[in-house]
């Protein structure tokens, strides 16, 4: 006589074999994958590749004053030796074409024949560019200035300074041998040099040197008024001559500033053991 299946061991084996099959079935299936996104590959950035980036665009920044500053000079070459109008000169501001315009072509026998860049210095958006050019003969060189400052996403020429025609008409005569004490003669460059920078609005009137007290304070009681235009100018002194007048010397230095030509003559006495200028006969 058979014996009836125990319903508690029954339901024990059903369950074991249900753990089984599942077990199996879990071994034979593929481990499941990430699929990457494209998306958060192209967002996903490490640190080394942000600063690459970041040094291209600085480097590119520092690249492009000199590149407009090398495009505009050419450009104004042309214009300097009357192959072009004004009007097509690129990047410039209102301003500086005003200047460009009234500064005019340099004379025809000179003939541009090069433009070269000196110095571009400058940092973040203001930059400022030297240019020499040459005469036809390449003997002779005259000096321009351009400064830029950044607009938005361009660079603009914002002021002009045109190179001096006087420096290209004739070639220079030889120098005549000095005259006078060589300590007058570095007095006058010293007085000369801090009288310009007073008077273009580079310098304060405590900055003048090579002078009495009593000229100085005489100086200082009349400040000048300097333009913004003038401001941007920078004079150099061509030459000094002294003179002798009596126990002092009289001191010719001729100015340029990139647009004027002049003189500005003071006396010098010696002082004790210092030369210093006691005058200011004329500036300008």
């Amino acid at each position: 006589m058979r014996s009836r299946p125990n319903p508690r061991m029954l339901k024990r084996s059903l369950l074991a074999a249900a753990c089984v099959l599942a077990i199996a079935s879990a071994a034979i299936q593929p481990a499941a994958t990430h699929t990457a996104n494209p998306a958060d590959a192209r967002t996903r950035t490490t640190p080394a590749t942000i600063i690459a980036q970041r040094g291209r665009q600085r480097s590119l920044r520092r690249a492009q004053p000199r590149a407009v500053a090398t495009t505009v000079a050419r450009v104004y070459a042309r214009h300097l030796d009357n192959q072009l109008s004004a009007q097509p000169l690129p990047g410039l501001t209102p301003q500086a074409m005003a200047i460009a315009r009234q500064s005019g072509p340099l004379p025809a026998p000179l003939h541009v024949t090069q433009v070269q860049l000196t110095s571009v210095t400058g940092a973040a958006g203001n930059w400022t560019a030297d240019f020499a050019i040459r005469d036809t003969h390449g003997r002779q060189t005259a000096s321009g200035q351009l400064v830029l400052s950044a607009t938005g996403d361009q660079w603009q020429v914002t002021e002009l300074i045109p190179p001096d025609p006087d420096t290209l008409i004739a070639p220079n005569p030889p120098a005549p041998p000095p005259t006078g004490p060589a300590a007058a003669r570095r007095a006058a460059l010293g007085f000369t040099q801090s009288y310009l920078a007073y008077t273009y609005g580079h310098a304060a009137a405590r900055q003048l040197g090579d002078l009495t007290p009593e000229l100085q304070a005489a100086i200082a009681a009349h400040p000048p008024q300097v333009p913004a235009a003038t401001q941007a100018l920078h004079p150099r002194i061509a030459s000094v001559a002294l003179t002798r007048d009596g126990a002092r010397w009289l001191a010719n230095a001729n100015v340029t500033d990139g647009q004027n030509t002049y003189q500005v003559t003071s006396i010098l006495a010696r002082i004790r053991s210092d030369w210093l200028a006691i005058a200011l006969r004329s500036a300008g």
